[in-house]
């Protein structure tokens, strides 16, 4: 097990949000996505890690890593060389909230083009195909040909995540984990969709849904005040024409 795993836990975390009976709203969501942030991460990255990934993803099966345990996400990353990167393609994640929230004080209309504005001009580009599946065997299966595509290189995406297990969980999301695939700008259409087509060669078949890192920064979620929807590509997998249905929302 990594050594992030390595770790004494008490079994109730303190971040965990704790409500009796909790509103499903975007505040909610937001909470769960800081919660699941601030818990243990479990970590395989090409640049630290020596076990094959086959190895690591039987011992780290999202199915047998849970929540109540301590454990957020379960990332998947392989590794570039960063000696190239300019600093100017550096976000401003504190550029962009400030600039949010004088949006907000201004009382002026809170849309969507005026987001990816902001999140331009803060060079907030990054988004994540999405999708949704119950814990067990399935999520353990579909999440390694996720992770094992992430490591050879046989995806556009070069991160991914797994949310923990979170069994006896209430509301919409009750036993089901969401994995995100990321890649660099929503903002380059021609790049979504590749992201997209090289997930599909993985074997992922299920409804997969597009949300920008710049909603997930500001804290839009489902059922937002600004009545807001936080995806904006949804695509669907035709078995029969063996081919995607990619399609604009919001």
């Amino acid at each position: 097990m990594e050594e992030d795993m390595e770790c004494e836990t008490t079994g109730i975390h303190p971040h965990r949000v704790k409500a009796e009976k909790p509103i499903y709203d975007s505040e909610y969501y937001a909470a769960e996505a800081l919660a699941c942030d601030m818990d243990i991460p479990v970590i395989y990255s090409t640049g630290r890690n020596k076990e094959p990934i086959e190895e690591w993803l039987e011992k780290t099966k999202p199915s047998i890593i849970h929540r109540d345990d301590g454990y957020g996400w379960i990332h998947v990353i392989r590794s570039e060389d960063r000696r190239n990167r300019n600093d100017s393609d550096e976000i401003d994640v504190l550029g962009l909230q400030e600039a949010w929230e004088n949006l907000e004080a201004s009382e002026r209309e809170i849309c969507k083009d005026k987001i990816f504005e902001l999140a331009n001009n803060f060079r907030v580009t990054a988004g994540k195909w999405m999708f949704w599946v119950s814990t067990g065997g399935k999520g353990d299966y579909l999440w390694s040909l996720v992770a094992k595509g992430i490591v050879s290189g046989n995806t556009l995406a070069k991160q991914a995540k797994i949310s923990a297990s979170e069994m006896g969980k209430e509301g919409p999301d009750a036993n089901e984990h969401v994995v995100c695939i990321y890649n660099d700008d929503f903002l380059d259409k021609d790049q979504v969709y590749e992201s997209e087509r090289t997930i599909r060669s993985l074997g992922i078949k299920c409804q997969l849904h597009y949300k920008p890192d710049v909603f997930t920064l500001l804290g839009v979620y489902r059922k937002n005040p600004w009545n807001l929807r936080p995806t904006i590509y949804t695509s669907n997998f035709d078995v029969i024409r063996n081919q995607s249905i990619i399609e604009e929302v919001g």
